[in-house]
């Protein structure tokens, strides 16, 4: 049988073999739909690239694969720049593999599959045991960021704080406390950020003997704050929603329920309070305190730490943990309700 070829990959994904080479050595001026096209068609036509052609050093590929739950979010963006600003600097390729679902994550648990032709593995936002049902079939480093695990080189926020941090503010506001939750879809692997920042937040409120006179369910999206926000209103109906406080637990999704109450007349910091996590540049333009952690930080320290993997210079297992900071906003101040 003839081996599957750049021209094969490149019909399947409907674009030119030039495209298909950029992917392969992660040049950044390609959208994240194209890139995934072809992706999914390398795996399709089993496509192996001659990764030993691309080497610098006998025996290595000079690439890192990432695996993460998805790409195009501010988050992401942030976290894989910076990653990528440590690794280029030492000429290594980045290739990404998002998580699109149960059959996706299958694949990933074949040791053939693509993302393991590389030096270095990035795991983003899971954990391994979860995600694997056991180690990942891969015999090279391997690096957890956004994520930790006692057993491998890992760099994360301290969620859980970030939780507690979160339910201390809401209580010093003396307001009825809504809690915005990220689900569990079906087929999908929980987030382990979500249900630290979770256990954190309840945590506190249970010791205070504080029950949320409402847990609502939405996707981590803008748009899935939107419909959280729909749905307060018509769980409050036909009685005020007002005054409340709303833990959201990510900026995304605060921004949605803002955006959505405001439509309804009502107004964050002066009708209601909000707050968000990640501290990212749009919940801050938008006014709306957040519990904030350091991303792009975190990125290079995971490289760094990598990078250390990669030369043999981790005798131990690396834990680096970023503690949370409060960026609080409008959002918040009680002063200003009515």
């Amino acid at each position: 049988m003839t081996k599957p070829s750049v021209v094969d990959v490149a019909r399947i994904a409907g674009v030119g073999a030039s495209t298909v080479s950029r992917v392969l050595n992660n040049h950044p001026n390609i959208s994240d739909q194209t890139r995934q096209r072809v992706l999914s068609a390398i795996e399709t036509v089993g496509y192996t690239p001659n990764l030993n052609a691309r080497s610098l050093r006998s025996g290595q590929t000079q690439a890192v694969s990432v695996l993460l739950p998805m790409t195009g979010t501010p988050f992401y963006d942030t976290l894989l720049t910076a990653i990528h600003g440590v690794l280029d600097q030492h000429g290594y390729d980045l290739a990404l593999f998002p998580l699109l679902g149960a059959q996706r994550i299958r694949r990933f648990k074949d040791p053939g599959a693509l993302l393991y032709r590389a030096d270095g593995l990035l795991i983003s936002s899971q954990n391994p045991e979860v995600l694997y049902g056991s180690r990942p079939p891969f015999n090279k480093p391997i690096v957890l960021v956004d994520a930790h695990h006692p057993q491998y080189h890992s760099v994360h926020f301290n969620n859980v704080a970030a939780g507690r941090m979160a339910a201390e503010l809401t209580l010093s506001r003396h307001l009825p406390v809504v809690l915005l939750d990220v689900p569990v879809r079906p087929g999908d692997l929980e987030s382990p950020v979500f249900l630290e920042r979770r256990a954190g937040v309840l945590d506190v409120l249970q010791r205070h003997g504080i029950t949320p006179i409402v847990t609502l369910q939405a996707p981590a999206s803008i748009e899935g704050g939107r419909d959280a926000a729909q749905q307060l209103l018509d769980w409050a109906h036909p009685h005020p929603v007002a005054p409340f406080f709303m833990v959201a637990l990510s900026d995304d999704l605060a921004l949605g329920v803002q955006r959505h109450l405001l439509s309804a007349g009502l107004h964050a910091g002066r009708d209601y309070l909000l707050m968000g996590f990640d501290g990212s540049a749009a919940a801050a333009e938008a006014g709306i305190t957040s519990v904030a952690q350091p991303v792009a930080q975190m990125g290079r320290t995971a490289a760094d730490v990598l990078l250390g993997a990669l030369e043999g210079q981790l005798k131990t297992i690396t834990q680096r943990t970023f503690a949370p900071t409060l960026q609080e906003a409008p959002s918040t101040q009680a002063l200003t309700l009515m």
